[in-house]
Parts: structure tokens; C-alpha cells; sequence
């Protein structure tokens, strides 16, 4: 099932080494209803709301571009999810939005 199409992050996106193409995601925590996007240095138990943070993209986008943060990710059809960072081995290429200064 696709995910809610106006949670994706089009700034930049992941490639992986298997051609699918990944996007930041804001995700809604359960027990708060807050939708952000979610990042963590990664490494044993990234993948995990006490090891992570819930930030705006603006904050995302530097965090993990900049500070090698990893985000949460998903394909445009939702069938590939997971924590993702820029220098990990399965991704390819960073693709940035061309309009961006940086």
C-alpha cells in the first residue's frame, strides 16, 4: 500500500543499489499523534524511538546531509521501509532537488 503521498520529503532521496529510489517520510507516533520525520545516528538500535529524534525537515535535512544522521525512509509505493544514511553500502546515490542552493 502507498504511503500518505504529502509525508515524503522530495528534497532529496536515497538510491539504492537495486535501482529503488527512497524519500524521508514523516511518521505519526502513536502515542502522541505528532507527524515528523524521524532520525538517529544510526548503528545497534537506531531503529528505535528512544534512540531517535522527531524533527522538521529543514532540521532533517542538515542532520542527515550534513551530520551523517540516519532518516527514515520509504519508496513513492510504500513496499520498501527502513533507516537509512548517506554512506551506508546499500545506497547508491543521493540525489538532491535540483532548485536547491546547497
Amino acid at each position: 500500500m502507498a504511503a500518505d503521498q504529502d509525508r515524503f520529503s522530495r528534497v532529496f532521496s536515497f538510491v539504492l543499489s537495486n535501482g529503488i529510489e527512497l524519500f524521508p517520510v514523516r511518521m505519526k507516533r502513536r502515542s502522541t499523534g505528532i507527524i515528523a520525520y524521524r532520525i538517529s545516528r544510526g548503528g545497534a538500535g537506531g531503529n528505535t524511538l528512544e534512540a531517535g529524534e522527531e524533527v522538521d525537515e529543514a532540521t532533517m535535512v542538515h542532520k542527515v546531509l550534513t551530520l551523517g544522521f540516519a532518516v527514515r525512509c520509504s519508496s513513492l509505493d510504500g513496499n520498501t521501509q527502513g533507516l537509512y544514511k548517506s554512506d551506508q553500502r546499500s545506497v547508491r546515490e543521493v540525489r538532491r532537488e535540483k532548485n536547491l542552493s546547497n
